[in-house]
């Protein structure tokens, strides 16, 4: 019996605002494939809790070894401050939230995610309303598919494994990481980038809308 719903962010609730292949194409770094440039760039900047965009700017160019340009850094700043006007759930997202909770499921949030504005980001789609626990990889200090975020969430509703679901777009971070503790798994297909970049990841189930989660639940 499912206890816990876990779900991702980018991608799985709200449309992703950093293009990681636009991304990966202004640094001069030829040794990489996109999906170890997108592991590479969660390593950079959203295992910390910033001060300041200037100090997580830095830790982007330090860690790819890149030499500070207009171009890059006006990119960043793009991302970081005037992206809010692209986050909004999609168009199922809040209502399937709401009918979670009401159906007696705890649910719990689980992003790679920088922490730059994340306060306000939870406050234009009133998170810490619609979620039982918010677990960030910059506060848990590690990346999805470390077990250590997976038993942050788990540990906080002391649940068990398959007594928990993990629902996300990525098959490395959400699928392949949930597998490995042995939780259930639904990958949500946004798009087809993932069978790219991870084809043999095999998810548990699979949707392309998220309310198509209740059909789910209703046969574990």
């Amino acid at each position: 019996m499912i206890k816990l719903v876990i779900f991702d962010l980018w991608r799985t609730l709200i449309p992703a605002t950093v293009d990681f292949v636009h991304l990966f194409y202004l640094i001069k770094q030829t040794k990489l494939t996109v999906p170890e440039f997108i592991r590479e760039y969660e390593k950079s900047v959203q295992l910390k809790n910033y001060n300041s965009f200037e100090e997580l700017h830095q830790d982007f160019l330090d860690h790819f070894k890149q030499e500070k340009t207009d171009i890059l850094e006006q990119e960043m700043y793009e991302l970081y401050f005037n992206r809010f006007d692209k986050i909004y759930f999609y168009p199922e997202v809040e209502k399937t939230l709401k009918k979670l909770k009401k159906e007696g499921y705890k649910i719990a949030l689980l992003s790679n995610t920088e922490s730059l504005r994340q306060k306000g980001m939870e406050e234009k789609l009133k998170l810490n309303e619609l979620f039982d626990f918010l677990g960030y990889s910059f506060e848990v200090g590690a990346i999805k598919p470390d077990k250590k975020m997976f038993n942050a969430v788990l540990s906080q509703f002391n649940v068990k494994p398959n007594e928990a679901i993990m629902v996300g777009d990525s098959l490395r971070s959400d699928i392949g990481g949930a597998q490995a503790l042995g939780m259930h798994n639904c990958q949500i297909e946004r798009d087809d980038m993932e069978k790219k970049f991870h084809p043999t990841i095999k998810p548990e189930f699979k949707i392309t809308k998220l309310d198509e989660i209740f059909k789910i639940l209703g046969g574990i």
